[in-house]
C-alpha cells in the first residue's frame, strides 16, 4: 500500500510517501512562501525522489484541519486534483492527530497545539501506549485558560508539539499543578509523514477512505470574515 500524505494546514508544507507503513520519501518546506506557490512542487519532488509518479500511488491523505483556512483549502484542492478521474481513496486526517503520531511516546500525554491567534489555540490530547494513540480530548479551538482547565485534570507529563507549543509553554510556566515539556524545535511543526501515517493506521483498521469528491475541510470555527459579519448582524 503506497500512501501519499500532504500537509499544508499551517506555515510548513510537505509531502510524504509511506509504503506498507514505512516512510520512503518526504519533502518539507518552511520558508514562508504561500502553499499555492510551493505545494505541487513539493509533491512532485517527493515522488521523483522515490522514482515514482502520482499514478503509482494507491491512496492519498491530506490534513483537513484545523489550521489556516487558506492552507487547508489548498491542500484539499490539491488532493482533489490529483485524484481527478480516478477511484483512488482519500483519507482526510485531523492535523492535530497527524502531529500526535509524530510524537507518540509512551511516557507522555501528547498535546498538539496550533496557534489560532487571539490567545486561542487549536488543541487536542492523546495518551500513548505501546506506540498507539488514544484520544483523550477532541479537536477544538480553546482559549489558553480553557485548555489549562481541561488539562489540569490529567496526571502525567504533557508533551506540547506544534507551532503553538511555545505559546502554551509560556502560559503554563506559572502553573505548578501541570507538568509539561516542549517537543524539540526540529520536530515541532506539522509534517506530511504524520498525515500519511495516520491514514495508514486507518487503512489497517479497515477504513476504506472516501471518494475525493466527498472530501471536505474541518475548520472547527468560522473564518474572521464570517465572525465579523456575525457580529454586525447580532
Amino acid at each position: 500500500m503506497l500512501i501519499l500524505g500532504i500537509e499544508s494546514s499551517a506555515v510548513s508544507a510537505g509531502a510524504a510517501l509511506l509504503k506498507d507503513g514505512k516512510l520512503i520519501s518526504e519533502s518539507y518546506l518552511n520558508v514562508g512562501l504561500t502553499h499555492s506557490e510551493t505545494l505541487l512542487e513539493v509533491i512532485d519532488t517527493c515522488l521523483k525522489n522515490a522514482g515514482l509518479t502520482v499514478n503509482d500511488v494507491d491512496a492519498f491523505a491530506v490534513s483537513r484541519g484545523p489550521g489556516s483556512f487558506t492552507g487547508i483549502r489548498i491542500g484539499v484542492a490539491a488532493v482533489k486534483g490529483l485524484c481527478f478521474g480516478t477511484d483512488k481513496p482519500v483519507y482526510g486526517v485531523s492535523t492535530l492527530e497527524a502531529m500526535a503520531w509524530g510524537a507518540a511516546l509512551d511516557a507522555y500525554l501528547v498535546c498538539p497545539v496550533m496557534d489560532a491567534r487571539c490567545m486561542q489555540v487549536y488543541s487536542a490530547l492523546f495518551s500513548c501506549e505501546n506506540g498507539k494513540l488514544n484520544r483523550l480530548l477532541p479537536d477544538a479551538p480553546r482559549k489558553l485558560d480553557e485548555l489549562y482547565a481541561e488539562l489540569k485534570g490529567f496526571s502525567g507529563t504533557l508533551l506540547f508539539i506544534g507551532d503553538g507549543a511555545d505559546l502554551a509553554a509560556k502560559y503554563f510556566s506559572d502553573k505548578p499543578d501541570v507538568k509539561y515539556r516542549v517537543f524539540p524545535e526540529i520536530f515541532k511543526f506539522q509534517r506530511a509523514c504524520g498525515v500519511a501515517f495516520a491514514a495508514n493506521i486507518s487503512y489497517n483498521n479497515g477504513d476504506k477512505g472516501e471518494n475525493a469528491s466527498a472530501l471536505t475541510p474541518s475548520y472547527l470555527r468560522l473564518s474572521q470574515a464570517e465572525r465579523e459579519k456575525q457580529r454586525r448582524t447580532t
